[in-house]
């Protein structure tokens, strides 16, 4: 079976008594980022991130989405990321993921996550402490005064059943509020696994919260080309991978009459052909 996502859109109207009135202007959550999509066509696959928020506008939940059409028949695999929150001004001291993968199973296994800060409230520790996959790994998060931030991923116990070794050395290079490029590492000294590279634009990422951005953006960010760092939207993001080949897409972003980005398109440098597709819901 596949996962069928039915978004909702609630309308309310609110009516004056008179003409004079003016309607009070909606409520905050009324403007928050509600989804996005990343679809490649050149090989047919699209990622969906459905966004839930806590009544502080901290985002609670990432239920994401990945389509693959490209082998033929569709495969639909997705992941569901929940913070636990204390308060309305305590970043998440834990999270849990649950995978849904129709590859392989058994489908629904939680691993449950432990974060630690710093005093800047920088991540400096993201601990699996309960898996029902058994890999009990943990990320390390080390920071210098430029804002940099590098992080060593490291598996379990090689004496645990079930548990891994994985060494992975990726560091997120920031100016200002912008992550301009991210390199990792198979083991320090060892093979590229990929190198990332960005410029900017003016138009503000839909993804972008202050608070949240700076102390968990380099966790969300990472592995993925969906940027939860950076203020701004890229204008043109180059990816290189382990074989030296590299990928370069220039996008244009179209905003709404509130100014709001709510869609881009990235063209190959190359091709010409259209990389990604953007789409983003309020």
């Amino acid at each position: 079976m596949k996962n069928l996502i039915v978004f909702s859109l609630i309308l309310t109207t609110l009516f004056s008594c008179t003409k004079s009135d003016t309607p009070p202007p909606p409520p905050l959550t009324d403007s928050l980022l509600k989804s996005f999509s990343v679809y490649n066509p050149e090989i047919h696959t699209k990622g969906v991130v459905v966004l839930s928020y806590e009544k502080d506008s901290q985002i609670a939940s990432l239920h994401i989405y990945s389509y693959d059409s490209s082998g033929g028949s569709i495969i639909d695999d997705s992941t569901f990321l929940s913070f636990k929150q204390a308060d309305a001004t305590t970043l998440p001291g834990s999270y849990d993921i649950t995978y849904y993968y129709q590859a392989y199973g058994p489908a629904g296994k939680t691993d449950h996550h432990e974060l630690l800060y710093d005093g800047q409230n920088q991540v400096i520790r993201d601990s699996i402490t309960l898996s029902e996959i058994n890999n009990f790994s943990e990320q390390l998060y080390f920071y210098d005064g430029n804002g940099n931030t590098t992080i060593e991923s490291s598996g379990g116990d090689p004496q645990t059943p079930g548990s891994y070794i994985l060494y992975e050395i990726d560091t997120m290079f920031v100016n200002g509020d912008n992550l301009y490029s991210d390199i990792s590492y198979a083991s320090v000294g060892g093979p590229l696994n990929y190198l990332r590279t960005r410029s900017f634009s003016s138009n503000i990422n839909p993804l972008y919260n202050e608070s949240f951005s700076r102390s968990l953006g380099c966790l969300l960010s990472l592995d993925n080309l969906v940027d939860f760092r950076s203020k701004n939207l890229a204008s043109q993001l180059s990816s290189q991978d382990d074989l030296g080949v590299t990928i370069t897409l220039n996008f244009v972003w179209t905003t709404d009459a509130a100014g709001r980005v709510i869609q881009g398109t990235g063209t190959d440098s190359n091709s010409g052909g259209i990389g990604q597709i953007y789409n983003f819901n309020y």
